[in-house]
């Protein structure tokens, strides 16, 4: 296989991997939007692409979509630069998506996210399309209730304060992104924003109010002291049970 990115291969590359048995795709999605004074907009996208790759890489015979880069992402169009896609346009570029990969061939599908608010459509979109194509497999990844709690473990493992790990722009986002892109962290201007649990009650405020009714400068955490060597050992962590997940509900169908 000479790449995993679809959109890197050409179309006699793609036709032979299909023909000799890869029949699964990836198709990430991210978000452009704020995060925060110190990380660049692209980060979700970035971090999107790299768990993808990851994740086909451990599972074999798998390719990686282009990333589906504007998610949904109204709750930060109070700070610039940000895109929010309308829920109809999100769900329908990914219909289109797998309309072609089905003509190609393509069998099984695993829609995964690096950006929270993009979760919950996955799974309505995930479950349409078992329906409409009893023929394929469409997955989710991690459900965002356990990478919250994952986020959690992560501050306990590190000894860091409840909430720094706050889920946005945060000690673990912005670790992930040292480790992985540097050039898009501007860690001189890494401040604190909300710090504490992302309950049920801060979430609907965020989407109510957007997310300056809860951090003015668009931070959820810490990212004072983040580090590429911690989020190494974040990414991984995640990517693990990213892994661990998609396999078993792969193997479930």
């Amino acid at each position: 296989m000479p790449a995993l990115l679809l959109e890197e291969m050409t179309w006699p590359e793609i036709e032979y991997v299909i023909n000799n048995g890869c029949k699964t795709v990836v198709i990430p999605s991210g978000s452009i939007e704020q995060h925060g004074p110190h990380l660049a907009q692209v980060a979700d996208t970035a971090i999107a692409e790299a768990s993808a790759v990851d994740l086909a890489r451990r599972l074999g015979n798998t390719l990686v979509a282009p990333v589906i880069r504007p998610g949904l992402s109204d709750h930060h169009l109070a700070l610039p630069g940000t895109l929010s896609l309308r829920p109809e346009v999100f769900t329908g570029i990914i219909e289109d998506y797998v309309a072609c990969y089905i003509k190609h061939g393509f069998e099984n599908f695993i829609l995964i996210s690096s950006h929270g608010g993009n979760f919950n459509i996955l799974e309505e979109i995930t479950s349409s399309l078992n329906n409409k194509y009893p023929n394929n497999k469409f997955i989710t990844g991690l459900p965002l209730q356990e990478l919250l709690e994952l986020l959690s473990g992560m501050e306990e493992e590190e000894n860091m304060p409840e909430g720094t790990c706050g889920g946005h722009a945060c000690e673990y986002e912005t670790s992930v992104m040292l480790h992985l892109f540097p050039k898009h962290v501007r860690m001189e201007k890494a401040r604190k924003g909300y710090v504490g649990r992302p309950t049920r009650e801060i979430l609907d405020r965020m989407h109510e109010g957007g997310i300056i009714a809860v951090s003015n400068i668009g931070v959820l955490g810490n990212p004072e002291q983040a580090s590429a060597e911690r989020g190494k050992r974040y990414f991984e962590k995640e990517q693990e049970a990213l892994y661990k997940t998609v396999k078993k509900k792969l193997n479930n169908m």
